[in-house]
Formats: C-alpha cells, sequence, structure tokens
C-alpha cells in the first residue's frame, strides 16, 4: 500500500481519530507525519504512548504544522473549529478533511470564508476494528491527489466508496447507520434463543458468527444474495418456513419504509 506523503494532523482525538490513527500506523505510515490536539490531555497521552505521534491541545499547531487537516470533531464543534484556524488554514491552502457527521461540504465552504479544498467523509463504525465503510465526496477544488489521500487514509479503517455528496443521506440510511441494524438484528434474535439452552455470550458469539459468516460468503461469491438463499431453503424445510413468515409480515416493505425514513431524517439533520 502506497503512503500518504503528506503531514496529516488530527483535530479532535476520540473513537474515530484514533482508529484512523492506528490504521494509518498499521499500514507503515510515519509517526512523525501525524500530529493530534484534543481539549483531553488523557486522550493526547494515550496516542503518544500507543502510537508516538506528536500531540498538542493548540489547533493552530495542528495547521501549521500539517497539509492535511481531519476535522474529527462533534458537528456541533465544527463551526468554532473553522473559526478558529480559517485564517491559518487559508494562508497555508490545506486540505480540510471532515468526518463530523451531517455537517455539509456547502457549510463547511461558507465557514471558511474563501475557496479551499474540503472533502466530507462519514465512515461508520466498525472502523474502529478495520473493517469499517466510508464514503468520501469532494467539493471541486479538491484535486485528484487529494482525493487519492483521502482513499488512502480511509482504506487503512476498511472499504471507501467515492460518492457524490447528493447521495450522501441515502448513504447514511443504509451504510453509515448500518451497523445498528445488524447489532439490532442479532439482539432480537438473542430474544428469540430462549429455548437455545447455551450460555449467553456463547449465543452471542455463535449469532455474530454466523452474520459474519454469511456476510463474507456474499462478499467471496459470484452469485447474487438470492441464489445464496436459494441454496439453502428447502422446499418445505425449516428455512423455507421462517422467510414465508418474513415475506407475509412484509420485512422487506419494513426495511424499505425504513430506509426512506432515515434518508429523510438525514436530509432533515443536514438541513439545521
Amino acid at each position: 500500500m502506497n503512503n500518504i506523503k503528506e503531514t496529516i494532523g488530527f483535530i479532535g482525538a476520540g473513537n474515530m481519530a484514533t482508529a484512523l490513527i492506528s490504521g494509518l500506523i498499521n499500514s507503515d505510515q510515519s509517526a512523525s507525519k501525524i500530529i493530534a490536539s484534543s481539549p483531553e490531555q488523557e486522550h493526547l497521552e494515550k496516542l503518544s504512548k500507543d502510537f508516538g505521534i506528536k500531540t498538542t491541545n493548540n489547533n493552530l499547531e495542528i495547521v501549521d504544522n500539517s497539509d492535511i487537516v481531519i476535522l474529527a470533531v462533534k458537528p456541533n464543534i465544527v463551526q468554532a473549529v473553522i473559526d478558529e484556524i480559517k485564517d491559518v488554514a487559508t494562508d497555508k491552502d490545506i486540505l480540510i478533511i471532515s468526518i463530523a457527521a451531517g455537517v455539509k461540504i456547502e457549510k463547511i465552504e461558507s465557514q471558511l470564508g474563501s475557496p479551499m479544498r474540503v472533502i466530507r467523509a462519514m465512515p461508520n463504525t466498525p472502523a474502529s476494528i478495520m473493517e469499517g465503510v466510508t464514503a468520501i465526496c469532494a467539493n471541486s477544488n479538491a484535486q485528484s491527489n487529494d482525493i487519492e489521500n483521502a482513499k488512502l487514509l480511509f482504506e487503512c479503517v476498511g472499504k471507501i466508496t467515492h460518492i457524490n455528496e447528493k447521495d450522501i443521506d441515502i448513504y447514511t440510511a443504509l451504510i453509515g447507520s448500518g451497523p445498528a441494524y445488524i447489532f439490532y438484528l442479532i439482539e432480537s434474535l438473542l430474544d428469540s434463543s430462549k429455548n437455545l439452552h447455551l450460555p449467553e455470550q456463547e449465543k452471542k458469539d455463535l449469532l455474530a458468527s454466523m452474520i459474519s459468516g454469511a456476510a463474507n460468503l456474499v462478499l467471496n461469491s459470484d452469485e447474487s444474495p438470492n441464489v445464496l438463499r436459494k441454496k439453502v431453503t428447502s422446499p418445505g424445510g425449516v428455512t423455507q418456513t421462517a422467510i414465508e413468515e418474513f415475506e407475509t409480515e412484509g420485512l422487506k416493505e419494513i426495511l424499505s419504509k425504513s430506509m426512506i425514513a432515515a434518508e429523510k431524517k438525514s436530509i432533515e439533520l443536514g438541513e439545521d
């Protein structure tokens, strides 16, 4: 894997920033080219101890010493951070990558007050174990090298796709929020497992492994999920009975309506 040649600065040192820094280090990115800031001294000390990177509680130091700045802060903090760094950031012509959920590129551009290279990224939570899925979208000022660097960054923690920002809301509904749906499915199957006399932890592990195995089969097979399902659904058998119950209860329609509702909510949050 190619390394990012530019120095990368993180404003924010929470879970996602930590996952990205870990992914970079595990991909042989030099620790000397990574710097992070946070008001939480405990977070900084852990990053310094675990990864050997430079840390600071001064956001302007991040901008002064970085070519790429990752805004890894909560959405309600973005404006305050941009107000603090925008003058220095504009003078340096840095690339800004925002992972703040729901904050549109247009809003970041207007807060910066001058044309800059901006990429918006949305990683999901399995990035914390290097199995994430991240969507990125860039503004018109971003160069091909900027997009390539963003891809290299997020490939360190999983898969990546480059999308148009107009598709970000349905992406959020399907994939950004998707891990929660799988957690809900496991939770529901656990609720249905009372007659399986095994320890709760073992049942959880078996169900999670079953879902992981099925997902990997989809990833490694040339056949569609529909064909794979039919291969394990014997006529008149146990699986067929469960599938018929799903169909009777309208599970596909429920999922479709839920995605429409989630997409609508994502749009509403982005307009706040």
